[in-house]
C-alpha cells in the first residue's frame, strides 16, 4: 500500500498523472493502476479526473494529508536504521547565504564536524538555487519562495524581514511610523534589489514603496553593520539582525506593516536526501534559523 501512496502523493504534487510517472520513472498507466487500487483499498474514491487538470475529493484532501506524515515517518525511519549501519562520509557541497554561514553555520560547525569526520564538506556562499545541476551542489539554502517548482526541497521553516535602525539613528532622525515616511530617511539597499523597493502591506494589500537611499551594498552582513553604525535604515531578515536586536542595538519599525512570513528551503537534486545530505539538514534544522510560524492559508 505504501507505493501506492507514494504514487498518490506524486500526483498530487505533480498535478497529474503523466507529470507524476516522469518523477517516479513508471509509465502512466502504472501510476493509474496504483492509484485505482489505492482507491479500491480506502473503498473511497480520493482523485476527480478531467481531460486538463486533476482535483481532489473531500476523502482525497483528508487521506492526503496523513500521506505526507506516513510516507515522511517510515522514510525517517530508514534514514535512522542506514545511518546505525552506514557511516557518513565522502563529499559534500553546499551553498548557503553569506550571513546565515557567518552568523550561524560557521559557529556551530565544529560539533557537526567532530561527529561526522570522514566527511569533507565544501561551503560556498551566496545564492547558489539554480547553480545544482552546472556547478556541482549537493544542497543549496534558498531563503524566499523557490524559483523553478520543479525543484526537490525539505521546508526549514519561515522568517521574517524587518525595518532595522540602530538607536542612535533613532536618537537622531526618529523613528518612520508609516512606509512613506521612508522617503524622507535615510536608507540602505542590498544591491541585488534591482527594483529598488521594499514591501509592506498597506490596508490589506502588498505595496512596494521606494524609499529614499544612500548606498547600495552586495550583502547582508555589511548592511547590518551600516546598520550598527548609525549609517541609515535597512530592511533584513531577522536571522540576520537577531543578535543586534537580543543586544537591543537593533530596533525595528514598522512591524504592524511587514509582509508575511517567508519559506526557508534545503534545495537537493534528488526527491530523498542521501544520508550524509540529510546529516546536513538536520544540523541546520539545530540552528533555528526559521522561526517565524507559518503564514495564515
Amino acid at each position: 500500500m505504501l507505493e501506492n501512496m507514494k504514487a498518490f502523493r506524486m500526483v498530487v504534487e505533480c498535478q497529474g498523472f503523466r507529470a507524476a510517472a516522469m518523477a517516479m520513472k513508471l509509465s502512466p498507466a502504472m501510476i493509474s493502476r496504483r492509484i485505482e487500487k489505492l482507491e479500491s483499498e480506502v473503498n473511497a474514491q480520493l482523485i476527480k479526473r478531467n481531460s486538463r487538470r486533476i482535483s481532489l475529493t473531500t476523502a482525497g484532501e483528508q487521506f492526503y494529508q496523513r500521506c505526507l506524515l506516513i510516507i515522511d515517518e517510515y522514510e525517517s525511519c530508514l534514514r535512522d536504521v542506514k545511518s546505525l549501519s552506514n557511516e557518513i562520509g565522502g563529499n559534500l557541497k553546499v551553498g548557503i547565504p553569506h550571513s546565515i554561514s557567518n552568523q550561524h553555520v560557521i559557529p556551530h560547525l565544529g560539533a557537526f564536524l567532530e561527529r561526522y569526520p570522514n566527511l569533507k564538506l565544501d561551503i560556498v556562499t551566496g545564492n547558489h538555487c539554480m547553480e545544482l545541476f552546472s556547478h556541482g551542489f549537493d544542497l543549496a539554502l534558498q531563503c524566499g519562495p523557490l524559483p523553478d517548482s520543479n525543484l526537490y526541497y525539505t521546508l526549514i521553516g519561515y522568517w521574517r524581514k524587518y525595518t532595522c535602525l540602530s538607536r542612535s539613528y533613532a536618537q537622531q532622525h526618529g523613528i518612520p511610523q508609516h512606509p512613506d515616511d521612508l522617503r524622507q530617511h535615510t536608507c540602505l539597499l542590498h544591491f541585488d534589489n534591482h527594483r529598488r523597493s521594499w514591501k509592506f502591506v498597506i490596508d490589506d494589500e502588498l505595496v512596494e514603496i521606494r524609499p529614499h537611499y544612500v548606498s547600495r551594498v552586495s550583502n547582508s552582513l555589511d548592511l547590518c553593520n551600516m546598520v550598527h553604525h548609525g549609517l541609515g535604515i535597512c530592511y533584513l531578515p531577522e536571522f540576520t539582525v537577531r543578535a543586534g536586536m537580543e543586544s537591543g542595538e537593533i530596533i525595528t519599525a514598522l512591524d504592524a506593516f511587514m509582509p508575511a512570513p517567508l519559506p526557508m528551503y534545503v534545495v537537493h537534486i534528488k526527491p530523498h536526501p542521501s544520508p550524509k545530505e540529510q546529516a546536513f539538514i538536520d544540523f541546520l534544522r539545530t540552528l533555528n534559523l526559521a522561526t517565524a510560524p507559518a503564514p495564515a492559508s
